[in-house]
């Protein structure tokens, strides 16, 4: 069945081919004749040369002064040598830019000779397959060189004309070996390799504009990165598939050729896109509609991606094979005239004005950066600070946007977001992390480089649940398979304490994890494995800290403490599956390229196997040399129900969780502020002494009683989440909806989200949404409690 599916496939295309419609030809845009043209226009010059002598751009050129003034490779190598390109190509790019702003003849002179001794036939169709990444970030920065080269009037027109004859070639045996020859393999090239690729092809048509092919050269390229970006790589939401470093690199080619596209035509258009077929140049091509890149909400969605991850010192979180970097958005801030992208890109205690991957882009954000836009916060725009991103795979929550606020993010990909990601894809099914008190404590493995990156990628190495030692499968080198989903499920970004909870299935065992951050500063994580077999359960803690990283671990009676540069995090488990079993290793992360630490892991389980157990973990940050206490943690329950305590916050936190549901009464010396009856399997409640301000939240049950304070029935299987002061309750409904209802004795005021109904029938209240909303209900005075609770 196989072979005969193969040969059908092969039938298809070689259809295709008999019926191919003729490609592209022509120039692309012969009127447009100025130069420069690409990153702005000869009448750009004086406002340039004034841009420059003033913050940021100042420093911009500082950045391009220093690499004019590389020395640069002569020798043409043989083999061809994708890293010295790319390498001679930001020189002479930066060269062509002082001579454009200087009138230096000698620059151009450099960037022209660079240009001369570029490498233009790399021998091997099969090159492009391995290098395609690398030669897309020469051939941009030698298209641009060349670009503003042909707008000095430094260059002789007979040796200006060997230049673009140079890259022409380039670009001719790109197309003949790699797009011809290896039609094929473009079918299945969907990652960065093929968004960097095509847009470097896209830009030599729109540089070389007088050449025959270039119609064609910008039709194939600007349609597939298009296609590829927009309906293969960014999810909705705005979550680049293979994670936010890839989402970089690719960055470095796609952002410059939309930003040129938006200069030159600025409008949407039908172009024609190659379809599918065995080999060129006989394709197929049909018309193919495009908006302008820069009006696709896609765009927008990813650049703002980058900032709901965005950890308090400005590199966002790592998801996937990622190393921490910032991200390009200053590209943007002049063409959507954003304060807000200004602020992440400017205002960047770790990157700031990054503007470097393999590519250089201090020369494009020279251009494209405007500093007469307001630079806001996210505080002042109203985003944020917290953010679950259902289709993207994060929830992150913050205490706010400063480098000494508190960050977590929990992962739970899905679909697109898990299987787009390829090779690069961890399995992390419901991974989470922290960074507190100015240091990243709790972490993601990062990447460290492709050649590594298989010992940072298993799911033992993320900060998630346990099953017999191992974490979730992970997915294929090329494929879609193993690997499994995670989805989120409930969760409040809006609430006093914000929380989400995610589901997975993994080793034949059903994971549901919920995570709170109360007081945006540390984290409650409930965790739930079950399956029909029995198995040793447990969780992963990965803390920045021990191995040879030269700063300390200690294994904890119930857990772990990590300690960094003056910050800490201890880390304490509790289980009711018997006794916890501490095992410690050394693993390995990567934040920066090539670049790998040793740290400490903590795997603690549940001594016995079980085919049901649930855990409580309590992660809580400290400074350690201003000597600020960590928050008081206690471990109570017995039987099924594992519960927790934490005091030293505002209010004390009571956590339990327990397997079946049925009704349980817990009086308030358990509490530490109110008598509770509930059949809820996972309960959290914070409140005063007297009942008069709290917050609670109940899942895996129908019924929850907090004292004399109230009364609530719920739906099965539902979760209920309700926060307090005195007689104003605010009711959160999951996304899946609710039925909630409590008895009172006079009709209470209700505000709420459109679509939830209510209705107040013989002392009782029946408040109902079939989707996530919020509603509050005013109790009367006479439903309020009147008398001390605590005993």
């Amino acid at each position: 069945m196989k072979r005969i599916a193969v040969l059908l496939f092969f039938v298809v295309l070689l259809a295709g081919t008999a019926l191919a419609a003729d490609p592209p030809t022509g120039q692309w845009h012969p009127e447009i004749t100025e130069r420069p043209r690409l990153l702005f226009g000869p009448g750009d010059l004086t406002e340039l040369q004034d841009r420059v002598t003033r913050e940021p751009y100042t420093t911009l050129m500082n950045r391009v002064l220093s690499r004019s003034n590389a020395g640069y490779n002569s020798t043409i190598p043989d083999p061809y040598n994708a890293s010295r390109e790319y390498g001679n190509a930001n020189i002479a790019k930066a060269a062509a830019f002082v001579a454009w702003m200087e009138n230096d003849a000698d620059k151009a002179d450099k960037a022209a000779s660079i240009i001369e001794v570029m490498g233009v036939d790399f021998g091997s169709p099969l090159v492009p397959i391995e290098q395609d990444i690398h030669m897309a970030e020469a051939l941009m920065n030698y298209c641009v060189a060349y670009d503003i080269l042909a707008g000095t009037g430094l260059i002789d027109p007979t040796r200006l004309q060997g230049l673009a004859d140079n890259i022409g070639t380039f670009v001719e045996n790109l197309y003949r070996d790699f797009f011809d020859l290896l039609a094929i393999y473009q079918i299945f090239s969907f990652s960065n390799h093929s968004t960097k690729i095509n847009s470097a092809l896209a830009m030599a048509g729109m540089t070389l504009n007088e050449r025959e092919d270039s119609n064609k050269w910008f039709n194939l390229g600007f349609c597939d990165n298009y296609h590829k970006m927009f309906d293969i790589n960014i999810t909705d939401g705005g979550a680049y598939v293979e994670g936010p470093y890839y989402g970089t690199y690719s960055a470095d080619q796609h952002l410059p050729v939309f930003l040129m596209y938006d200069r030159l035509i600025g409008q949407d258009a039908t172009l024609l896109r190659r379809g599918l077929c065995l080999i060129g140049p006989n394709c197929p091509w049909k018309e193919y509609d495009i908006i302008n890149p820069l009006d696709h909400p896609k765009l927008r969605e990813m650049s703002e991606w980058y900032v709901k991850l965005r950890m308090p010192h400005g590199g966002y979180g790592p998801v996937d094979d990622a190393n921490i970097e910032g991200f390009f958005n200053g590209l943007l801030v002049g063409p959507w005239q954003d304060g807000m992208l200004a602020w992440d890109w400017i205002e960047n205690p770790a990157f700031p004005m990054f503007a470097i991957h393999c590519g250089d882009l201090n020369v494009d954000m020279i251009a494209f950066y405007d500093d007469s836009v307001t630079i806001t916060s996210p505080d002042e725009v109203d985003f944020g600070p917290n953010f679950i991103m259902p289709d993207a795979g994060q929830a992150v929550f913050r205490s706010g946007w400063e480098e000494a606020d508190t960050w977590m993010m929990m992962i739970a990909e899905n679909g697109l977001a898990r299987k787009g990601g390829f090779g690069h894809e961890h399995p992390d099914n419901l991974s989470v992390s922290l960074y507190a008190r100015e240091q990243y404590l709790l972490i993601d493995p990062g990447y460290i480089a492709w050649e590594h990156h298989l010992v940072v990628n298993k799911g033992r190495h993320h900060n998630l649940p346990s099953v017999d030692g191992r974490g979730p499968e992970g997915p294929g080198a090329i494929n879609y398979f193993p690997g499994t989903d995670a989805f989120f499920v409930d969760g409040a970004v809006d609430s006093v304490v914000p929380f989400a909870r995610g589901v997975s299935t993994y080793r034949n065992t059903d994971v549901n994890r919920v995570v709170f951050f109360p007081d945006s500063d540390y984290m409650i994580v409930v965790d739930e494995l079950k399956s029909a077999e029995p198995h040793q359960f447990g969780v992963f803690w990965h803390g920045h800290a021990g191995g040879d990283s030269g700063y300390p671990f200690t294994l904890l009676a119930d857990g772990g403490t990590w300690e960094r540069e003056g910050a800490a995090v201890d880390v304490h488990v509790a289980t009711n599956a018997g006794d916890l079993e501490l095992a410690t290793t050394v693993n390995i992360h990567g934040f920066s390229w090539m670049q790998q630490e040793e740290h400490t892991s903590l795997n603690a389980s549940a001594e016995n196997q079980t085919t049901h157990a649930r855990f409580i973990s309590v992660a809580t940050p400290y400074e350690v040399t201003t000597e600020e206490p960590p928050l008081v943690w206690q471990s109570r329950g017995e039987g099924d129900i594992v519960s927790t305590l934490v005091l030293g916050g505002d209010l004390p936190i009571y956590t339990m969780a327990r397997n079946f549901p049925a009704l349980v009464s817990l009086d308030a010396d358990d509490t530490e502020s109110l008598d509770v009856t509930t059949d809820a399997t996972t309960l959290l409640l914070s409140s005063d002494e007297y009942g008069s301000e709290g917050y609670v939240y109940a899942q895996g049950g129908m019924h929850l009683e907090l004292s004399d304070v109230r009364t609530w029935s719920f739906g099965a299987d539902e979760s209920f989440w309700a926060e307090w002061t005195g007689e104003i309750w605010d009711l959160h409904f999951s996304p899946d909806g609710n039925i909630i209802r409590t008895p009172c004795v006079s009709e209470p005021g209700v505000v709420a989200d459109p679509g939830v109904d209510y209705d107040y029938d013989d002392g009782w209240l029946t408040i109902w949404s079939d989707e996530e909303a919020w509603a509050r209900v005013t109790f009367a005075w006479n439903d309020a409690p009147t008398t001390r609770l605590r005993r």
